[in-house]
C-alpha cells in the first residue's frame, strides 16, 4: 500500500481546495490593478514631460531687446528703404525685437573717402510691424555711444 499512497497524494495536489480558488482570483485582481497602475504612471510621466518641453519653448522665446531674424518681408522692406530713402546699400544689419516693432542697427557700405567706422555709415531704424507685415519705417537719430541700446 505504500506504493498507492504517493498516487493518492498526487491526485489530491491537482484538486483545488476552496482557499486556492480565492487566491487565484486575488492574483488576477492584482494583475488587473498593476496594468492600470502602470498606465497611471505613464500618463503622469507624459504630462510632466509635456510641461517641461512647453516651459523650455516658452523660456527660449526672444525677449525684448534680443537680436532676432525677422521675416523675409520685413528684411526686404528695410533693404528697399535704405536703397530708396537713404540712397545707401547695407553692409551689416541687425534686428532687435521690441514690443510691437523692430529696432534695426545698420552699417552701410562706405563711400570711397570714408572709413567704415565713420558715423555717417551707421543708421538706426524703427520698423513698426503688424504680424509679418511692415506698417512704417523711420530713421532714428544716431544716439551717443553709451545710449546706443536696442528698444530705446
Amino acid at each position: 500500500m505504500s506504493l498507492l499512497e504517493p498516487e493518492e497524494e498526487q491526485s489530491n495536489d491537482t484538486t483545488f481546495d476552496p482557499a486556492s480558488k480565492i487566491r487565484l482570483f486575488e492574483t488576477q485582481q492584482r494583475e488587473d490593478e498593476s496594468g492600470s497602475s502602470y498606465l497611471k504612471k505613464f500618463i503622469l510621466v507624459a504630462v510632466v514631460a509635456i510641461m517641461v518641453v512647453a516651459g523650455a519653448i516658452y523660456f527660449m522665446q526672444p525677449g525684448i531687446g534680443s537680436a532676432v531674424k525677422p521675416p523675409k518681408e520685413v528684411e526686404d522692406s528695410v533693404y528697399e528703404y535704405m536703397r530708396s530713402k537713404e540712397h545707401r546699400s547695407v553692409h551689416e544689419i541687425t534686428f532687435y525685437n521690441c514690443d510691437g516693432w523692430y529696432w534695426v542697427k545698420i552699417l552701410a557700405e562706405s563711400h570711397s573717402t570714408e572709413s567704415v567706422d565713420d558715423p555717417s555709415n551707421q543708421y538706426r531704424l524703427r520698423v513698426d510691424r503688424n504680424g509679418d507685415a511692415v506698417t512704417n519705417i523711420q530713421t532714428l537719430p544716431r544716439p551717443e555711444k553709451e545710449n546706443d541700446l536696442p528698444c530705446k
